[in-house]
């Protein structure tokens, strides 16, 4: 297995991790959580960075990253949840993973047609604001279980998961438009 796909691999097992942390009644984890949060964004980044460098970009790579993507951003955002204070609408979560759940079935879709579908400019674009959004709420809680969060701060969870449902949506729309052309031949 390549080096690109062991951080990958890496980033499901800090995923899991984070949300471990963020159910953890002991504010200690907390601040563990968020540093794995951190230490698994950077593994977004340097997986991608190096299957390029390396030419080492696979059909594994492709279909991985994408899900490791996701497993972190909804364990995460379901874990944070469990913070009443923050107020996370869950009819935004909802439409994140209902996207997710699309994007899949579309993924499935193409590989029953021998295709492998990487993530597309605006994927990214939305997973990395997602990340940055969520990063930030960890850092609420973080700042919450010290006693130094401002309400505004608490507050700013709602919108910025607002904001991650609408670049999912968006990003959804993108997406099936790329792919109609593949979405009707498969309707036939």
């Amino acid at each position: 297995m390549s080096l690109p796909n062991r951080l990958t691999m890496l980033r499901i097992v800090l995923a899991a991790a984070v949300f471990a942390a963020l159910m953890a009644d002991e504010p200690g984890w907390h601040a563990g959580a968020l540093l794995m949060f951190v230490a698994a964004m950077i593994t977004d980044w340097l997986d991608g960075w190096l299957a390029r460098r390396m030419r080492a970009v696979s059909p594994f790579g492709k279909v991985a990253d994408p899900i490791a993507d996701k497993i972190l951003v909804l364990g995460t955002l379901l874990a944070l949840i469990r913070t009443r204070e923050l107020e996370i609408p869950l009819w935004a979560v909802f439409l994140i993973v209902m996207r997710e759940l699309v994007i899949g079935g579309v993924r499935v879709l193409a590989g029953a047609q021998g295709k492998v579908l990487s993530a597309d400019r605006w994927g990214k674009i939305k997973t990395a604001i997602q990340l940055a959004a969520i990063m930030g709420m960890i850092g609420v809680v973080v700042l919450r279980d010290r006693g130094q969060a401002e309400p505004w701060m608490i507050r700013s969870a709602y919108p910025l998961t607002v904001l991650c449902a609408a670049l999912a949506l968006s990003s959804l729309w993108s997406y099936l438009r790329q792919y109609r052309a593949m979405l009707e031949k498969s309707w036939g």
